[in-house]
């Protein structure tokens, strides 16, 4: 659920002998962040969800993610054609159980796409920030809904954490709403915020991989003609470019997704993936038209890190920028 950092011995006789005298952590501690005996009971399981965490990585990501839906809106959420895309008359095409809905006349769609935009920077900003969620969610679901050829299959990942960030504490850290109210300014999360993203972000990787499992893509057919783009040049200089849709695109693809989520999880494994996931998106980005879904993903990396990573990323810049950049000190209200 969490990762845990192992502790650094420190110099110093009376640190040394508290250091001896503390019990060692068992295996299970120090690969998964918690006991065997927290799962051994629904009390002790629903104590580990709750227990208090740091909120600086919920809080950068729920910047990122806002900024990411702000610029998507004006993209494949469609607003920059919005008076193209909802002629009176043009073909639709919609999802099943959802086929009463309608789009408005075009000036209130224009306000539809005004709302999400601005809970997107809302959500970005920490300001009002269950209200934006909520300015969000609602009118991006009514948008994905009113058009089922528009879909792609993270078209819908963007709504999830949307409604997930909906339901968690994201703006305890680095937000207007901490300023604006200093019980919230760097106040504890439970840990089930970070649990409930790590957890839909494994699923993400894993169902593509599983995806991948079909015959075509083992074999080497699905995305054959990717081994021509510029970007797999250097594989080419080792490789005939046969060997590189098979092995890099189609055989790396398919490990990197089945693995990631694992490979994120563990302190000894994450540095390498995040190195190869941060590469897979940055060249999916260059490969696909798909948005702000590499960036977003992207985003997602530094949640399977240490919750208290950005204080120590902006504690080590020059101390007269650091009233510009998040908190890093620990404590609530300050």
């Amino acid at each position: 659920l969490e990762p845990v950092r192992a502790k650094k011995a420190r110099g110093g006789h009376a640190e040394g002998k508290a250091a001896t005298d503390k019990p060692a952590e068992s295996r299970m501690k120090r690969l998964f962040g918690f006991e065997k005996e927290d799962l051994s009971s629904w009390h002790r399981f629903v104590c580990l969800l709750n227990r208090p965490t740091d909120p600086a990585s919920l809080g950068i990501f729920r910047c990122l993610f806002g900024m990411l839906m702000a610029v998507d809106i004006t993209q494949e959420r469609g607003l920059s054609h919005v008076d193209y895309k909802y002629l009176d008359g043009a073909p639709v095409c919609r999802f099943p159980l959802f086929n009463f809905l309608e789009p408005l006349p075009m000036d209130w769609m224009y306000c539809v796409y005004l709302v999400m935009f601005l809970g997107a920077v809302g959500i970005m900003l920490g300001c009002f920030y269950r209200l934006s969620c909520l300015m969000f969610i609602s009118t991006y679901w009514y948008i994905f809904f009113l058009d089922k050829t528009a879909w792609n299959n993270h078209s819908y990942l963007y709504g999830l954490i949307g409604f997930q960030l909906t339901l968690m504490d994201a703006n305890r850290y680095w937000s207007v709403d901490g300023l604006r109210n200093p019980k919230k300014r760097n106040a504890h999360v439970p840990l089930w915020n970070y649990t409930l993203l790590r957890t839909q972000i494994f699923i993400v990787y894993f169902i593509a991989g599983v995806k991948k499992l079909d015959a075509d893509w083992v074999e080497g057919y699905s995305m054959k003609y990717l081994a021509h783009h510029w970007l797999f040049d250097p594989f080419k200089v080792i490789l005939p470019v046969e060997l590189v849709s098979l092995i890099v695109v189609h055989g790396g693809g398919l490990i990197l997704d089945l693995t990631a989520g694992y490979l994120l999880f563990f302190d000894v494994t994450r540095p390498v993936a995040i190195f190869f996931v941060s590469y897979f998106h940055c060249m999916n980005s260059q490969l696909f038209s798909i948005g702000m879904f590499s960036y977003t993903m992207l985003a997602t990396s530094p949640l399977f890190c240490y919750a208290d990573w950005p204080r120590r990323f902006f504690g080590s810049f020059p101390e007269f920028l650091q009233p510009v950049l998040p908190l890093v000190d620990k404590e609530a209200g300050k």
